[in-house]
């Protein structure tokens, strides 16, 4: 035994157990903290705040999935809209997409089987920074141009359940279009072939709307947030929401719908690249934006 154990200090054994228990507290404390950052993301940003499934505006709660009451305030880029409903809604706004071309083929092991190699170049339009909200088209439907969607959502949220006609019939009211296939998947990739619309990596919950049924972003969601609501998945270009929230309608020149992007109910990374389609067909998850001509 030592002088210090005779003593009465640890002695190295003493020395052995205190370090251990020291490394123990420790990883115990790292595991604690990892495992609240995966279960707790920062999804919402600074302008709304966490409440189980969905993001929602100061003052309001949270009922079977909706955001409920009147906001005490809406944060930048959103405001408060009044209606039969209110709620923070973003105001709409346009993005330049430079022309150009891009070749997109499988970059990785989970995209070999679904995607070949294609080639796409367009010429230079605007497009809707985020998806069309509910408060946007109900000014169509008030016009009598478009047809009515279910009453009492969230002005916010993306207008879904709309069929690729019944867009169409909105996007002209707006004096465009839907984009083309070719438009739409320029627009998330840009020049460079990016795989996300931000960048090649980085598929986390503060920069889509995915995951939200059975993760990995939340449990037992039924409606995806407000467009525009993930600022840090904004594209180099300046657009949101071109992966998760709500799937999007594009239109060919031929007239065929296609569905791109993936949407609030997609669990995997491969739904939510930017060449990634679906069935065309309409649901609670697939919404809209526009393209405008750069001379209108």
């Amino acid at each position: 035994m030592t002088s210090w154990d005779k003593a009465g200090g640890f002695g190295l054994g003493g020395w052995t157990l205190a370090a251990s228990l020291t490394a123990a507290v420790l990883l115990a404390w790292v595991v604690f903290f990892g495992s609240k950052v995966r279960s707790e993301p920062r999804r919402c940003g600074d302008a709304l705040l966490p409440m189980e499934t969905r993001c929602c505006a100061p003052g309001q709660g949270i009922s079977a999935g909706r955001c409920v009451g009147v906001p005490s305030r809406c944060k930048a880029p959103f405001v408060l809209v009044e209606g039969p409903t209110v709620g923070c809604a973003l105001v709409p706004r346009r993005v330049l997409i430079e022309g150009g071309s891009v070749t997109l083929g499988p970059t990785d092991w989970d995209s070999a089987d679904l995607v070949t190699k294609q080639s796409v170049s367009v010429h230079s339009f605007y497009i809707d920074e985020s998806e069309v909200n509910v408060n946007e088209y109900e000014r169509c439907v008030r016009g009598g141009l478009c047809k009515s969607i279910p009453s009492g959502k969230e002005p916010g949220l993306p207008a879904t359940g709309v069929t690729f006609e019944a867009a169409s019939d909105y996007c002209a009211f707006r004096s465009g279009r839907l984009p083309t296939p070719a438009e739409w998947v320029f627009a998330a990739s840009g020049p460079e072939a990016r795989r996300f619309p931000w960048g090649a990596h980085g598929l986390v919950c503060r920069r889509a709307v995915f995951g939200l049924v059975t993760g990995p972003c939340a449990e037992g969601g039924i409606l995806p947030d407000l467009a525009g609501s993930r600022a840090p998945g904004r594209s180099p270009e300046g657009v949101l929401d071109l992966s998760g929230n709500v799937a999007e309608w594009s239109l060919s020149e031929e007239g065929k719908p296609s569905v791109h992007g993936g949407s609030f109910r997609s669990k995997h990374a491969s739904d939510l690249k930017v060449w990634s389609q679906r069935k065309p067909v309409a649901g609670d998850d697939v919404g809209f934006r526009c393209v405008y001509p750069v001379d209108g």
